[in-house]
């Protein structure tokens, strides 16, 4: 099976219907205006949902499609070993409470978005996050299955300026399973695959790193680079997707410079960078550095 189809199979297939809050009931007085609160807005975002006031973590309770969120560390820890996906409450009736055991601390659960509980969700399914989506391309997380049409990015051109994979595939699947795992639980954002919206055919991979230890230029929250397919090079993928992602980068990743480089001799890539408001700042050993503000990004909107 291709990873387009892997990937179609994982969203119609696992998908989050319903969100459960299991509330301490020593707490009820502190969580339940919140309880109340979040249970009709999840409902408004089209998930089934009940809040479960309990002393002690009910049955029959497991559920694939589920996400659980409780403000007992006991639930919390009772629900993971029973591999529900959950995520804690902090209010102000647990301060105390250990819920270090959490990927996700809710604060607010009444205010969260439905993106960001699908998300949570997700995480804890360990699926692919849909990150964005263009005209013609769909931005996602990298899924193991990927790794085939990554090799395909890499032609005669593309590996003058950047290193392609090796010629070791299992080692590299290994490699590509751990960022996948690391990564983005770690970052919450990464390099993605672009693929076509039609066909689901790998365009590219593009995203943001962790600054290098031989960054030349000013210090940067983040290096946003890119590469597109020898077949969809000068049809604008570079410019529709990057404008998108750089809007990302800044809005919902919370940016506040992002960074970039290239090789001087790549031509073409410092004319697409430019294009985006990225402005040379330095030059080191052949290779150009460039820094985008977000002060200066809004400007040019």
């Amino acid at each position: 099976m291709n990873p387009f189809a892997i990937y179609m199979v994982l969203c119609i297939m696992h998908s989050m219907k319903r969100a459960v809050l299991i509330l301490e009931n020593k707490w009820r007085p502190a969580s339940a205006a919140d309880a109340e609160e979040a249970q009709k807005n999840y409902r408004a975002l089209g998930f089934e949902t009940d809040v479960v006031y309990a002393d002690s973590l009910p049955g029959g309770i497991r559920a694939y499609d589920t996400l659980f969120i409780t403000d007992s560390r006991r639930f919390l820890q009772e629900l993971a070993d029973q591999g529900a996906a959950v995520c804690a409450y902090r209010h102000g009736a647990n301060p105390g409470e250990d819920l270090g055991g959490a990927d996700y601390i809710l604060m607010e659960p009444q205010w969260v978005d439905r993106d960001s509980l699908v998300k949570i969700w997700q995480r804890q399914r360990d699926l692919p996050w849909t990150i964005l989506e263009t005209r013609r391309c769909v931005v996602r997380e990298f899924v193991p299955e990927d790794l085939d049409a990554i090799y395909g990015l890499y032609d005669e051109l593309a590996c003058r300026f950047l290193e392609p994979p090796s010629a070791d595939r299992k080692k590299e699947r290994e490699i590509l399973e751990a960022y996948i795992k690391r990564v983005y639980r770690l970052a919450g954002y990464g390099s993605w695959a672009v693929t076509d919206r039609a066909s689901g055919a790998l365009a590219g991979r593009m995203g943001f790193s962790f600054p290098p230890g031989n960054w030349a230029g000013p210090p940067v929250d983040a290096v946003y680079g890119y590469l597109v397919h020898p077949g969809l090079r000068r049809q604008g993928i570079a410019s529709e997707v990057g404008r998108a992602l750089l809007a990302y980068g800044f809005e919902q990743l919370g940016f506040e410079t992002i960074g970039a480089d290239a090789s001087v001799l790549n031509s073409i890539s410092d004319k697409i960078l430019q294009s985006f408001g990225f402005v040379s700042v330095a030059e080191e050993e052949n290779q150009r550095y460039y820094i985008l503000n977000k002060k200066d990004w809004r400007n040019r909107r």
